[in-house]
């Protein structure tokens, strides 16, 4: 038992690795660091530092606690990559573009033309959110998710890093507890997603046509962050509907589609025996007496 412990395959220090030093890198970042440029500008910036950072940690991870190569894990498998791709694309953009319209039949979101930004601008802000979308990925799912599955199974993993990504939002301009709520079962469809190919590809996608879509198409606050949109967007409704400055993941209109497809993923998940409990769980075969 000692043995196994001080190993550094043993999955607790995988997952201090794994949690803490992402967190700790960030955090000096933030306190640290000066970045050149406005606040937009400093965003892209911090987040290509924490996207290589990450991405380090995670070849660092595999490589030296898990004795493995990226390609032996699977994260970005070749395997199924346009349908995986396609599906996230499809799962981020069209309920965000369907909320967005029936909000704006209703009278609660009017949009307009011309918006904030370029078509170029535009271009350069949707190569930064598909950066941000592979930042959140590799450290919530690859390695927060991954890790803790690894040591807890996938029940508790689904449920704790749900609540962990969620909590991530805590700080984010207007945020509530129903959006907070909005993100947890979130980060549960994005690790079961992530459960159902273990691949990154589909949840990277899904990611990124949300965000863009919210974000630089449309001219919505994205997790209570605000960017130059190709429309502008004018909230006038009631914030409980449409979100109010977090933007529509607080919006209780959205919010049914994010727990029906949480759920539909992890029933996929279960359906196609791909769930693991928890290893105390697991029954061990009785040694036959000789």
């Amino acid at each position: 038992m000692a043995r196994a412990i001080l190993s550094p395959r043993f999955w607790p220090w995988r997952l201090v690795v794994a949690v803490g030093l992402p967190r700790l890198f960030g955090a000096l970042l933030d306190r640290l660091a000066r970045l050149p440029g406005g606040e937009l500008e400093r965003f892209i910036e911090s987040r290509i530092l924490m996207a290589i950072f990450n991405f380090l940690v995670l070849l660092a991870l595999l490589r030296w606690m898990e004795r493995r190569t990226l390609r032996e894990s699977g994260l970005f498998a070749r395997t199924g990559l346009l349908r995986r791709l396609s599906e996230g694309l499809a799962l981020g953009a069209v309920p965000v573009a369907v909320h967005a319209a029936a909000l704006a039949a209703a009278g609660m979101y009017i949009f307009s033309l011309p918006g904030s930004t370029s078509a170029v601008e535009a271009l350069v802000l949707a190569a930064a959110l598909l950066l941000v979308g592979f930042e959140e990925e590799v450290r919530y799912r690859a390695l927060a998710f991954r890790t803790l599955d690894q040591g807890v199974g996938n029940g508790l993993a689904l449920v704790i890093s749900g609540a962990f990504f969620g909590l991530s939002h805590a700080t984010n301009r207007g945020a509530t507890p129903l959006s907070l709520a909005a993100i947890s079962i979130g980060g549960v469809f994005l690790a079961a997603c992530y459960l159902r190919y273990r691949s990154l590809c589909a949840p990277i996608a899904f990611h990124f046509a949300w965000n863009t879509t919210m974000g630089v198409v449309l001219g919505l606050p994205i997790s209570g962050a605000q960017i130059p949109g190709l429309l502008q967007a004018r909230i006038t409704g009631p914030e409980f509907w449409t979100g109010g400055r977090f933007g529509p993941e607080g919006s209780t209109a959205l919010q049914p589609f994010i727990f029906a497809v949480a759920s539909f993923y992890v029933w996929r998940v279960i359906a196609e025996k791909k769930f693991t409990p928890a290893p105390w769980t697991v029954r061990r075969a009785p040694v036959p007496v000789v």
